[in-house]
């Protein structure tokens, strides 16, 4: 008489997965991931520091609104507030100081007369990419003192958040 092979038995649950349903079906669904909250802060944390390390001269609303335009292209006021996350008054005073220093230009938008486009002047690409430079030389004495599986893990992580940027920041 030949044996038919029986299938084995599920095992039981783990205990970290009943301890789980217990605890959701008793106090409601888990806790939010902590990444997302967590990674906001110390990006800005992070931005904060460079711009303290790194001696460009501006607060860092006006090199972040000159790099905004300089990325994005010509953009009207309420954009700019919006994006920067200021009011539109803070905006104007911004761009009408960034344009007194010849770093912006205010052209009329052919879309709607009512409304002007501002952009990076030549002296503007220039100033931003000086800024750069100044805040690539405070964050990279930071850097300089960890060890080369962290900094490849810093390259990773920037680049994916610069790929989150490009898709998600237009």
């Amino acid at each position: 008489m030949t044996r038919t092979p029986q299938p084995a038995p599920t095992p039981p649950p783990a205990r970290d997965a009943q301890a789980e349903e217990l605890r959701a079906a008793t106090h409601g669904p888990a806790a939010p991931d902590p990444l997302p909250h967590h990674l906001a802060l110390v990006c800005s944390q992070f931005a904060r520091l460079a711009a303290r390390r790194s001696d460009v001269g501006v607060g860092s609303v006006s090199w972040r609104v000159v790099a905004t335009i300089e990325r994005l292209g010509p953009l009207r006021l309420s954009e700019i507030a919006e994006r920067e996350r200021v009011s539109r008054p803070t905006a104007t005073t911004v761009i009408k100081r960034l344009e007194e220093e010849g770093l912006v230009r205010r052209e009329s938008d052919p879309t709607d007369s009512r409304s002007s486009l501002v952009s990076t002047t030549e002296a503007g690409s220039a100033q931003l990419a000086a800024w750069r430079a100044q805040l690539a030389e405070g964050v990279g004495s930071l850097l300089q003192t960890l060890p080369s599986e962290d900094l490849e893990t810093l390259s990773r992580a920037s680049e994916i958040l610069g790929g989150l940027l490009e898709s998600h920041d237009r």
